[in-house]
């Protein structure tokens, strides 16, 4: 199993907002496996999996949560293997 010095540092992804594609920051919790999500300077939500669907509340649109998780999950994957 790889080592993760920080999970909880933020890291950048893409998501497609309005056709455009933005780069987001994901904020992870430090107590909980939620992630809050930012587009520039403001926070758009917080997204978590649970039993295996990723969930969240706040202005996170459908069609960009499944954008989200993967991209969470694939960072998660980076950090581990690091």
């Amino acid at each position: 199993m790889g080592k993760i010095a920080e999970p909880w540092k933020p890291f950048e992804i893409q998501g497609s907002i309005e056709g455009n594609m933005e780069k987001l920051l994901v904020v992870p919790d430090r107590e909980e496996p939620r992630y809050e999500i930012f587009d520039q300077f403001t926070s758009i939500g917080t997204a978590w999996k649970d039993q295996g669907q990723w969930c969240a509340e706040g202005m996170i649109a459908r069609e960009l949560l499944h954008q989200i998780g993967e991209q969470i999950d694939e960072g998660k994957r980076w950090l581990r293997n690091s």
